[in-house]
């Protein structure tokens, strides 16, 4: 899949980009990429006025060697000239996508200039249009109508060069699922959703799961990929499509490689062909049915496109507290605002005003606000680094400051019981657990095999008792730890759902006095 180097305003644009100059006494290698092949490598011997020389072409590929030459001092390479052709031409083919597509706010992108009376300047036009300053590219609503709107070939490239080799793969305008395509345009100071990205975990591949994708391919795909790899989910929802018209379809994995390169991108979340929800969302913004994706469970058998977004991802995967490998997974946020997550004798469904925010996560995660005139230094806030910053708090509470402070408040009170349970699960494995466990684990006694943050927080593998040893755990211990793992892994100090954090902790807390009260 195709993988921009930079991002670009206007989209994927079809100059080649020179990225790589390797040189050995052999000989020279150079990468680039582009869009438009066959391409022409030019050659100069000095950077005040060059002279370039052709020394190599046509190349069909995108890396060329060439013999060691110390007077050559730069390197360029130029492409075939683009032809645009306008999203109309492309909707012959791509009907039903062309149909979507033309809902969207991308569709109209020069009208909004055109509403705001910027549609003659230049470092606007370059991103609500098509092309802009390339040959057969955008030159005015007059001129060129075909070409206004952020359309197909912004995100794919031009298609002449397709439309007149329709059978050639290597002509075939570009997919990918790279943030670079949309971050050329959504960056600056008065829209610096990219920016914001980049700075976000979702911009991030977690090494141990891209080595587990590199190493384990469609085994660690399937478990992993849904929430961790962009190329994964995507392709999984592709087959869930797919599954309407034909049941019997297969899922198409991505490379190894490409699960590995492609994180949370923008198209993870926002569909860029539909306008089936505010912002293109792929899902709502709010939901109160519980939900936990289970690995273990095909992925179609469980999608629920009513699920609110983060919820797809951010839930407890299907923890249980029969679970003894290890605790629950990092990501029980959304279980623990509608309060249907960790175990309680009594049943007790708590909910509270976060629960019924109109964007539950969003309000307070991706809660956009503006400033006076923004700069490079105070640019606006889109809410892209998915980080709260207590604006959000101000409608309820009166002010981001005092947002904050409650919030503050929380966490210090939730510490402080979270402190006080597993103290409580410590006093247990140090004079009630079983001996052998107590002899060999000590305060470990009361943990998941693969120990978890509470007991060893600097990270290490640390063993707690095997899957043998954890039958000799009560039940009531292993409900005690699941609690105080999920309160602990929702990371929210409370924030998210306090009445359900602090009742999940006091049932925790009385499991485990019962079990030191014990005669």
């Amino acid at each position: 899949m195709f993988k921009p180097r930079h991002a670009t305003p206007g989209g994927l644009r079809p100059e080649p980009f020179l990225y790589s100059v390797e040189r050995t006494e052999e000989g020279v290698t150079l990468h680039w990429q582009g869009l438009t092949p066959p391409y022409q490598v030019e050659a100069a011997s000095g950077v005040v006025d060059p002279v370039w020389q052709v020394i190599a072409g046509p190349v069909a590929g995108e890396s060329l060697t060439l013999p060691a030459d110390q007077s050559i001092e730069i390197f360029r390479v130029a492409a075939s000239a683009p032809i645009y052709l306008g999203a109309k031409v492309c909707g012959a083919c791509h009907y039903e996508k062309h149909q979507e597509w033309q809902e969207t706010r991308h569709a109209g992108a020069l009208e909004t200039l055109k509403r705001i009376g910027m549609d003659k300047n230049q470092r606007c036009l370059q991103c609500h249009t098509v092309g802009l300053g390339l040959p057969t590219g955008f030159v005015s609503s007059e001129q060129t109508p075909q070409l206004g709107g952020v359309q197909c070939e912004n995100c794919h490239g031009p298609g002449g060069q397709h439309i007149a080799n329709l059978f050639d793969p290597s002509m075939r305008p570009k997919v990918t699922l790279a943030a670079e395509t949309c971050g050329g345009c959504h960056t600056d100071a008065h829209h610096p959703t990219y920016d914001e990205w980049l700075d976000s975990g979702h911009a991030h591949m977690n090494e141990h799961v891209a080595d587990y994708f590199l190493t384990r391919g469609e085994s660690m795909m399937s478990r992993c990929g849904a929430c961790h790899s962009g190329a994964v989910r995507l392709a999984m929802l592709e087959r869930v499509e797919a599954l309407a018209d034909d049941p019997a379809a297969e899922i198409h994995y991505p490379t190894p490689e490409d699960a590995a390169y492609f994180t949370v991108e923008c198209v993870v979340c926002h569909d860029a062909h539909a306008d089936a929800g505010p912002h293109q969302l792929r899902n709502p913004t709010s939901s109160l049915e519980n939900f936990s994706y289970q690995t273990s469970v095909d992925f179609a058998e469980q999608y629920n496109p009513d699920i609110q977004l983060c919820a797809q991802c951010h839930n407890m995967r299907g923890a249980s507290w029969e679970d003894t490998s290890r605790p629950p997974h990092h990501s029980p946020q959304y279980n623990m605002l509608i309060g249907m997550a960790g175990y309680d004798p009594d049943g007790q469904l708590i909910q509270r005003a976060h629960t019924f925010l109109e964007d539950q996560c969003a309000h307070c995660h991706t809660h956009a606000h503006e400033v006076p005139n923004p700069t490079e230094e105070t640019p606006n806030y889109t809410g892209h680094t998915f980080r709260p910053t207590f604006e959000g708090c101000a409608e309820c509470h009166g002010s981001a400051e005092i947002g904050e402070l409650l919030a503050e408040g929380a966490r210090l009170a939730m510490d402080r019981r979270i402190a006080e349970v597993k103290a409580l699960l410590d006093e247990w494995a140090a004079t009630r657990a079983p001996e052998e466990l107590r002899a060999k684990y000590g305060a470990l006694a009361w943990e998941y095999t693969n120990v978890g943050e509470l007991s060893n927080p600097g990270g290490e593998a640390v063993s707690g008792p095997d899957s043998d040893e954890q039958t000799l755990i009560p039940d009531v211990i292993k409900q005690a730890r699941f609690n105080l793992y999920l309160v602990a892994r929702d990371a929210s100090g409370g924030v998210h759902n306090g009445a359900y954090a602090r009742r999940l902790l006091q049932v925790a807390a009385e499991l485990v006095q019962g079990e030191l009260n014990a005669p």
